[in-house]
């Protein structure tokens, strides 16, 4: 038998060690996210750079709603040749010498001359079926064209494409393709995301294992069903959608995860609370030989 003296020192050691796991994980989880962030600025795919007269658009993808079916992106713009004002008045916002027309997917964006190119916000739609989640996928298109000009000439495009959204990866692709431009992205969940999102289900999987074990038990050992028990178990039923909706951006119930878990769970834990319920009336019936008695 431990010593009060050692014991203490035993649980102080425990502690201590416990306290630096956390510290740990949330440093590890804290570089990755910075490192993530730095990603997000220094990574870009661009199409083939053009010669001469032509415009640079940089497209950062900022955040994806995925219910939706869209995601929201930052656009710059540069001006490339003699087209671009010599001596702008911004240092921020690029200038252009003529009028420059630019369309992006739906949105028309239009640029006086002399004037500074702001930054705009757009919306793209994406493709894909998230009733897969955690595991889906989705496809974004950009398509884009651009003027200059009072003849509305033509104006070839240079894209940049960038953006890690917050829980998804991304991988881009540009192409010049006779002498247009186009874009495409393809949209995934993140590791964190997926490992989250499956240390919950396995979590409820295991709560609904454990609660129909002890079911179980207490019908092999013939024990008493008491109240807290059957207590216990409406609760966990009842709690199991809410432990479902903190897996991260879930969609609505009906999805992958739902077939593989929820509906599962949730049966599990109504049989369980419909033995106890059964378990208990059958207590109160009478007894065969109290049954006859007048």
């Amino acid at each position: 038998m431990l010593l009060p003296r050692a014991r203490l020192i035993r649980y102080a050691v425990g502690v201590f060690l416990t306290i630096a796991a956390i510290i740990g994980g949330l440093t590890a989880v804290a570089l990755v996210a910075r490192s993530k962030q730095g990603d997000k600025y220094s990574y870009y795919v661009a199409s083939p750079t053009i010669n001469g007269t032509s415009l640079i658009i940089g497209a950062d993808v900022q955040t994806i709603d995925v219910l939706g079916g869209t995601m929201k992106v930052l656009y710059t713009f540069e001006a490339v040749g003699p087209i671009a004002k010599a001596n702008p008045s911004q240092i921020v916002y690029d200038e252009p010498a003529v009028p420059i027309n630019v369309t992006i997917g739906s949105q028309a964006f239009s640029f006086k001359a002399n004037q500074p190119m702001l930054w705009q916000t757009g919306i793209l739609p994406i493709f894909g079926d998230y009733n897969d989640y955690p595991f889906d996928n989705f496809t974004s298109l950009i398509t884009m064209s651009a003027t200059y000009g009072s003849n509305q000439t033509l104006l070839p495009i240079t894209l940049q494409l960038s953006g890690v959204p917050n829980g998804f990866e991304v991988a881009y692709a540009a192409e010049l393709i006779e002498g247009e431009t186009y874009g495409e992205a393809l949209i995934v969940r993140n590791p964190t995301v997926k490992t989250f999102a499956m240390l919950i289900m396995i979590t409820m999987w295991f709560l609904a294992i454990a609660s129909a074990t002890f079911a179980v038990c207490l019908h092999a050992f013939e024990k008493k069903v008491e109240g807290p028990f059957v207590a216990f178990t409406i609760a966990l039923l009842f709690a199991m959608p809410g432990v479902r909706n903190t897996m991260p951006a879930a969609p609505p119930v009906g999805c992958l995860a739902d077939q593989m878990v929820l509906v599962w769970v949730m049966v599990i834990l109504a049989i369980c609370v419909l033995y106890y319920f059964v378990k208990l009336i059958s207590g109160l019936m009478p007894a065969p030989a109290e049954a006859g008695k007048p």
